[in-house]
């Protein structure tokens, strides 16, 4: 089709060529990506908003607690060992997700030692009592002596 068209014609097909993808990069590609990016398509619906830092409060409250229990199941604190109950630091990293800090005393030969761990934990929603909507993300537990 275009091997018979005179060489005098390329030259200004060339340049609305040009035009016309200019033309359509302006007035349909960028304005549809331009709508994509500000719709709600890339972003998590979240059903309160929190904030971020360190915070106290019922949620967690009951991090502290499944924390605890992970800590216990998982063995990382030998039978008898006395949590700090009321000596917890928590912050939300956002996304319902929390870290945990605090310290426990582990019984050992030479008596009751103190070790502090950390814990990041995931609350999935709905009843903060039940252990199914939380997920421990990791602990870290200080097994040296201080």
């Amino acid at each position: 089709m275009f091997k018979n068209m005179p060489k005098i014609y390329s030259i200004p097909l060339f340049i609305l060529f040009i035009v016309g993808l200019y033309a359509s990069l302006n007035k349909i590609i960028v304005p549809l990506v331009m709508d994509v990016a500000k719709s709600d398509l890339f972003f998590e619906k979240e059903d309160e908003s929190e904030e971020l830092g360190k915070i106290s409060n019922e949620r967690t409250g009951f991090a502290f607690d499944q924390c605890k229990s992970a800590m216990k199941e998982a063995n990382h604190v030998p039978d008898g060992s006395r949590f700090a109950d009321a000596e917890y630091e928590a912050w939300a990293l956002g996304g319902k997700t929390y870290l945990i800090r605090s310290h426990v005393g582990v019984s050992s030969e030479s008596g009751l030692v103190d070790r502090k761990y950390a814990c990041k934990i995931k609350f999935a929603g709905g009843d903060m009592g039940d252990a199914g909507n939380w997920s421990v993300l990791g602990v870290d537990f200080n097994t040296a002596a201080e």
